[in-house]
């Protein structure tokens, strides 16, 4: 039932021009009025050149109400066009997104930043009333009226626009019937009860939109994949100021999975691959959201650039839906590089090369070389992804590298080799692990110990590293609620000076806790332990040490601990660290205050005596990626020798 449009309530005002008045009743402006509907006169520029000499009010304000007999009072100048600003008055309070819809269909807004001439101004807000109004209907309030008033500044070309809404009564549902979903329907689908809109809810278009959108997404998570749903028929009852919608839904038969069928150009995986990556198998009800989590699962390969997974019918079987796969290839070869500088580690830059399926499937290998003033070295290393199961990762890596640091300069030779269950921003875990091997051959010079006669000496380790993790929080590089928990474990043997067997533990804890909706309260705490040995046995690099951006923030790497007389790092045999810190976002800008705390022992166990204090600031710029770091910090009781400041530059947030 439709409505014909209300008549304009008239604004007596003796302050402003009413636009909706008749042309006849504004102020002489000095020109004859233009025509409405004709388009802009354009010069090459874009500008408008239609620019008429205008007589202007010596007052700041036209009235509505005033005779063209006081125009001899208007003073003529040419003027280049106005500027304005617009208001709006009147818009129901519930919906926070009155203005953002508007501003996004609204002509003054899209051309605010430039001036304009009086008729350009009267067809943009003649073309925004039509569009407020329309906004305003389709949201429920299908009596809406907008009028608009101009209120000139002549002296500073500018105007004032303000529209005023007479939104009426919302209109509500009093039925809402759809028909179909029973002919599958069953007590464990619960068919009947999946749409989200119900009697008594606002007739809002762009909730019946979404409704719909959401409707057919919970088919398909249901195993409808082939549903179909007519276009609603909707009734607006001006009377009752309700509305009825029917609308018809065919779901046709429940199906299962098929098999996943790849077409010719769709080789970088192979269907062997896709049926270890997937998270379903033939049989299982069709599942739309599983064929979602696959689509995002063979993008993180990097493997293809684009994906699309269509669900077949098959013919032979009417409840069986084949899933058929096209892809289009992405680029196989990466080149990177880095350069930065740390406290502790002075210039540093690291460039590799990376062939990300030449070990096939996934099998990436990459090249890559580190040349810095303390650090020096090459590497190669193999990461096969998905290896068998879902993020299943088998690693191996060999490395030379020479590492010259305050406590220790060691040349090393590393092979590694892992497997783990990954976690990624794809499909956050709550359960990690990983295990692994390492043989390690290192050349040491300890400088703590070299004064004594210590000189260099030779190490061969074995290593059987391993770590669990439990992580319930919201965002893998920001979280905001949620606690993390891992346990590190790693049983060694040093061969060469000495036969040294040991176990090297490490503990970190870390909780999150929101105390509004940008203020979050974050604690971390990393307790570590050597059993089986005293550090002076072990080979330097094998030793805790206590300082830097992830540890204690203020003092440099390798700064927290037992000193020699040489004000050099002896290392420990266990550690202890502690902190918190306030996160205040604003947007995508953040401040964080935090104190840190920490020590190093030469015992077995921590002590939790003498902790050391690092207080400072961090700045977070916020990406869609995650935040980026910088952080300032300063020791507490500094003693000579330590930096008065540090400055720590990483992704993602401190822990």
């Amino acid at each position: 039932m439709a409505k014909p449009e209300p008549a304009k309530k008239p604004l007596s005002s003796e302050n402003t021009v009413n636009i909706d008045a008749p042309l006849e009743s504004w102020p002489d402006l000095g020109v004859d009025w233009p025509d409405l509907n004709a388009p802009d006169i354009k010069s090459d520029n874009n500008e408008t050149t239609l620019q008429p000499a205008v007589k202007i009010p010596d007052k700041k304000i036209i009235s509505s109400q005033q005779d063209k007999t006081n125009s001899a009072s208007y003073v003529s100048e040419n003027v280049s066009g106005y500027h304005y600003k617009v208001k709006i008055i009147g818009l129901p309070s519930h919906d926070h997104t009155w203005l953002t819809r508007f501003n996004s269909v609204s002509t003054l807004y899209t051309l605010r930043r430039k001036r304009a001439n009086m008729a350009q101004i009267h067809r943009r807000i003649r073309d925004d009333s039509i569009s407020l109004t329309t906004i305003l209907q389709t949201s429920g309030y299908y009596d809406a009226e907008v009028q608009s008033e101009m209120t000139p500044i002549p002296e500073k070309h500018k105007i004032t626009i303000a529209f005023i809404v007479h939104a009426g009564p919302l209109y509500r549902f009093s039925e809402v019937q759809l028909t179909g979903l029973d002919k599958q329907d069953t007590p464990q689908l619960g068919l009947q009860h999946i749409y989200p809109l119900h009697q008594d809810d606002p007739v809002d278009q762009g909730k019946i939109i979404a409704a719909n959108q959401q409707l057919e997404k919970q088919l398909g998570h249901l195993g409808f994949p082939f549903a179909k749903i007519s276009p609603p028929d909707i009734i607006v009852d001006h009377k009752t100021l309700s509305g009825s919608m029917t609308m018809n839904i065919d779901t046709g038969q429940q199906q299962r999975f098929g098999q996943i069928i790849l077409k010719e150009n769709s080789r970088p995986i192979d269907v062997q691959h896709f049926n270890e990556i997937a998270r379903f198998h033939p049989g299982k009800v069709y599942d739309s959201q599983l064929i979602d989590d696959l689509r995002r699962a063979v993008i993180q390969t990097s493997l293809v650039s684009t994906i699309q997974l269509t669900p077949v019918p098959d013919p032979n079987h009417p409840n069986i839906t084949d899933i058929v796969v096209s892809t289009e290839k992405a680029p196989l070869h990466t080149i990177a590089g880095t350069i930065g500088y740390g406290n502790g580690e002075g210039v540093r830059s690291d460039v590799s090369w990376t062939h990300r399926n030449m070990v096939k499937p996934e099998g990436a290998v990459t090249f890559s070389g580190i040349l810095g003033t303390r650090d020096q070295g090459v590497g190669a290393a193999l990461r096969q992804g998905n290896k068998g199961a879902r993020d299943r990762i088998l690693s191996s890596s060999l490395s030379v590298l020479h590492t010259k640091r305050r406590a220790y300069d060691a040349r090393t030779a590393t092979l590694s080799a892992s497997f783990e269950r990954e976690t990624n921003i794809i499909w956050q875990k709550k359960w990690i692990w990983s295990i692994g091997g390492q043989f390690i051959a290192s050349d040491e010079k300890d400088n703590a110990y070299s004064a004594n006669g210590a000189g260099r000496r030779q190490y061969l380790i074995a290593a059987l590293p391993g770590e669990l993790g439990y992580d319930s929080s919201d965002n893998l590089l920001n979280p905001t609620r949620g606690i993390r928990l891992s346990a590190h474990a790693s049983p060694e043997i040093s061969f060469l000076h000495k036969t040294v067997p040991y176990v090297r533990t490490q503990i970190d804890a870390s909780g999150y806790q929101p105390l509004g909706e940008n203020i979050v309260l974050a604690g971390r705490v990393r307790l570590g332990s050597i059993v089986g040995s005293s550090s002076s046995d072990l080979a330097p690099s094998r030793r805790y040490y206590v300082g830097g951006g992830g540890s204690v923030r203020g003092f440099s790497y390798q700064a927290i601990g037992p000193l020699n007389a040489n004000r050099q790092p002896l290392g420990g045999s266990s550690m202890a660290e502690f902190s918190i810190e306030t996160r205040f976002r604003f947007g995508d800008l953040g401040i964080v205050p935090f104190l840190d705390a920490g020590n190093l022992y030469t015992s077995t166990l921590p002590r939790f005596s003498s902790l050391r204090l690092g207080t400072g600031i961090g700045l977070r710029y916020y990406t869609s990626f995650g935040p980026m770091r910088v952080d300032l910090g300063t020791p507490l009781h500094r003693r000579a020798g330590e930096n008065r400041i540090g400055v720590y530059v990483s992704l993602g947030q401190a822990f």
